[in-house]
């Protein structure tokens, strides 16, 4: 078997799977045991942006590997899908059948539906130039083992080094594949290697993921904050400005002279003037909670969110730090495209993506 610390790109660690394989880690354990959410752990242990890149003069390559998915209240098993590319060729692979965990409404794991790993043909379209083998974006996945025909030698990535910090709007566990969420698409259309530290719902300028985009080489790195405090109503104005600047901070310790684009909230109705939570109406789709108070002085608000990015990028005057306002990418009048009134669709990860690709050539 190859050695995957030289195939596998876009994660932080390779940690031993139950199966004697590996398993791709976006954060490194250290990050993982800061928090004690089980929704945080399911999201950041997905692959998204985790891709296997190699060459190979082989037709055809063996992959063996496992994948884990959840089944909870309203929410269906996810398939795993793979996608394979080389060059402007491009095939969907389905991945192998997941262990299903089932989880209760309060997020406890009452059962599992286990699957061994499986053994899935990839198609290798012939040509010149490397091998990528997209993992899943929405499961757990185990690299068992990798087998071909002919000698697999790893290939380095080429184009710019990005590092994107975002929510679940970017990790896209909603996307069609894990070439659709909008980073992807957008890193696809502009020739750069995404690095991947989107977390649904837990973008909450933890100091762990600064950290980690500190340590990280990137010769750009983009910073999309403000829904997902709002959404879990985890911080106040008090909290949420230096909250900003002392991730900015450990960022710059370690990448002093990177370009930073600091993403402000895409538009989101529900709470561009009612703080969080978020909540479930009846209906199942989303709004923001009735806070049946006087007087809630500092509560954050989408637009309140905006104000204070921008007041802390002025504040800082940072030649190499940018804003670009999310309303730019996705405003009001693309609001139709929220399938729950809070997540964009597919077409409006399209959408995202292509203004975002505008904006970086602009």
């Amino acid at each position: 078997m190859t050695a995957w610390e030289a195939l596998v790109h876009g994660c932080a660690a390779l940690e031993p799977g139950e199966a004697g394989g590996v398993v791709p880690q976006r954060l490194p354990a250290w990050a993982r045991s800061q928090v004690d959410d089980p929704l945080f752990r399911f999201v950041a242990a997905c692959p998204t942006g985790v891709v296997l890149r190699f060459d190979t003069e082989a037709a055809a390559v063996r992959l063996t590997m496992g994948a884990t998915t959840v089944s909870a209240p309203g929410i269906a098993p996810t398939p795993p899908l793979l996608i394979v590319r080389r060059g402007e060729v491009e095939a969907e692979v389905p991945g192998p059948t997941p262990t299903v965990l089932v989880v209760d409404a309060d997020q406890r794991i009452v059962g599992t539906q286990p699957h061994p790993p499986q053994t899935i043909e990839v198609p290798i379209a012939p040509g010149d130039g490397p091998v990528e083998v997209f993992l899943p974006h929405n499961v757990h996945v185990e690299l068992v083992a990798l087998e071909a025909d002919a000698p697999v030698t790893p290939a380095a990535g080429a184009g710019r080094r990005w590092t994107h910090y975002g929510s679940s709007i970017s990790q896209g566990m909603n996307a069609v594949s894990a070439v659709r969420t909008w980073p992807a698409a957008a890193a696809r259309r502009l020739g750069w290697r995404l690095h991947d530290l989107s977390f649904a719902g837990n973008a909450q300028l933890d100091g762990f993921a600064a950290r980690l985009i500190r340590d990280t080489p990137a010769d750009l790195i983009t910073l999309k904050v403000g829904i997902n405090l709002v959404n879990a109503d985890s911080m106040r104005e008090r909290t949420f400005r230096p909250a900003v600047h002392a991730f900015l901070d450990t960022i710059r310790d370690g990448q002093a002279d990177t370009p930073i684009v600091l993403i402000s909230a895409l538009a989101c109705p529900i709470h561009e003037g009612s703080p969080g939570p978020v909540v479930a109406g009846p209906d199942g789709r989303a709004r923001a909670a009735r806070r049946d108070i006087e007087k809630d002085a500092g509560a954050l608000t989408l637009a309140r969110t905006r104000e204070i990015v921008a007041e802390v990028v002025a504040a800082r005057a940072d030649a190499r730090l940018a804003l670009l306002d999310g309303r730019s990418l996705f405003g009001d009048a693309d609001a139709h495209l929220l399938y729950d009134d809070l997540h964009p669709d597919q077409a409006g990860l399209d959408l995202i993506a292509e203004r975002f690709v505008a904006a970086m050539r602009g």
